[in-house]
């Protein structure tokens, strides 16, 4: 027995291709035939590979392991601070106000009905006809969030509470309220400065 090939399965070696070495030293046994291995196959050789599941994460190019079917995220840009705390286009408030009120007046007039469906998508609308308005004017480095509320006016109160953390010099808000007797809107913009 000691001049048969030794079949255990430390000695067995897998090819990607199926092919197995059988002795070790380069001869690959395809179907049973010994053959002589290529130079591609050879390097192959050296690792063992296992038909076990292979890791959940491969490498990309960078070295950083990615979950496989992911896309690779860009990088972010970062900046070098500039230690500017002032905007250089200034924030004015009245400009906020009268963009506001012409986009609620022009949506919200006399002949308006409140329908509980289409009121929410007319007020989603709006209020990112609004903030569209307020982007066109091109305020340095603030941040806007636009509220647009709409209800049936049935002899109900509305009593909303926000709490911010802001500073009082340059974040703040604008309101405006149209009450009819049959329908109230109330939009906020609050806007606050990001540097």
């Amino acid at each position: 027995m000691a001049d048969s090939p030794d079949h255990s399965k430390d000695n067995l070696v897998e090819k990607a291709d199926g092919a197995k070495d059988t002795h070790g030293k380069g001869k690959v046994d395809v179907g049973g035939k010994d053959k002589p291995a290529t130079d591609k196959e050879k390097g192959k050789g050296d690792k063992q590979t296992s038909s076990q599941r292979g890791s959940l994460t491969k490498p990309n190019i960078t070295g950083i392991a990615t979950p496989m079917g992911m896309p690779q995220q860009k990088p972010t840009l970062r900046y070098m601070p500039n230690y500017r705390l002032e905007p250089k286009n200034p924030l004015k408030k009245e400009w906020l106000e009268i963009a506001m009120k012409d986009v609620m007046n022009k949506n919200y007039h006399n002949e308006y009905m409140f329908h509980p469906k289409h009121s929410l998508h007319l007020a989603a609308q709006v209020s990112e006809e609004i903030k569209n308005r307020i982007k066109l004017m091109n305020y340095d480095r603030y941040r806007y969030i636009v509220l647009v509320t709409v209800g049936e006016n049935l002899m109900q109160g509305l009593y909303a509470m926000v709490n911010f953390l802001w500073d009082a010099e340059k974040d703040g808000f604008v309101s405006h309220t149209i009450e009819t007797p049959r329908f109230f809107a109330l939009c906020t913009v609050y806007y606050i400065y990001y540097d």
